[in-house]
């Protein structure tokens, strides 16, 4: 199995239950390609940099996830089809950054 840090941007037009509905799919999907999540957070409505398909803010959601490294391609292509995932970007890494993210301990 192989570790990534995994990111996703959704669209800021999203309401509560749409939210969790797509990271319910989203979670759906990991699994089904034997894969599993460690860790998850998310950050909440932040402003983009630039607008991004005429969006200002996004949702973020970070994950750690244990995937199978020939499985990662098929995973980014389900993602390519979700229109409402504005951005999402997974890095192999060796092992985890430490959590709660920095983000996270900054609020609190």
């Amino acid at each position: 199995m192989a570790l990534f840090e995994h990111i996703i941007m959704l669209r800021q037009d999203l309401s509560t239950s749409d939210l969790e509905n797509i990271l319910k799919i989203h979670e759906e999907a990991i699994s089904e390609l034997n894969g599993n999540i460690v860790y998850k957070e998310s950050w909440g409505l932040r402003n983009l940099a630039y607008p991004i398909k005429e969006n200002k803010k996004a949702f973020y959601e970070f994950m750690n996830i244990e995937i199978p490294q020939e499985k990662i391609k098929e995973f980014n292509s389900k993602l390519n089809l979700n229109d409402k995932i504005i951005r999402y970007l997974s890095i192999k890494v060796k092992e985890f950054c430490k959590t709660p993210t920095s983000l996270i301990k900054d609020k609190e």
